[in-house]
């Protein structure tokens, strides 16, 4: 079962920034892209680092470690060294607030 929670606010996510939220023991990253939020996984599948903390081109995240490419859209894997892709979040706004879809 899913339910939505709330994590931020959405003043404290501009266009063009990203924040990590936790959810339980979950790490999420959000990322505002031309005013569209994004939810996947914040830790890289290869070295664990915060992808919040990479280079943001468009809808593909790199890490800031060493250069693997993720989705935002989908969390999918775009590039190497990461083995696989990281999860993806539905995301609402709701009065100003920042919602995501849990699925624990």
């Amino acid at each position: 079962m899913s339910e939505w929670k709330e994590v931020a606010d959405q003043a404290d996510l501009p266009v063009g920034s990203a924040l990590s939220v936790e959810i339980g023991r979950d790490k999420i990253g959000l990322f505002n892209v031309e005013g569209t939020i994004y939810a996947i996984g914040d830790e890289c599948t290869h070295a664990d680092a915060s992808l919040c903390k990479g280079l943001v081109e468009g809808t593909t995240v790199y890490c800031p470690w060493h250069g693997a490419a993720f989705d935002l859209k989908t969390g999918e894997k775009r590039s190497n060294p990461a083995p696989f892709g990281v999860p993806s979040y539905k995301v609402k706004i709701d009065a100003g607030k920042i919602f995501v879809e849990s699925k624990r």
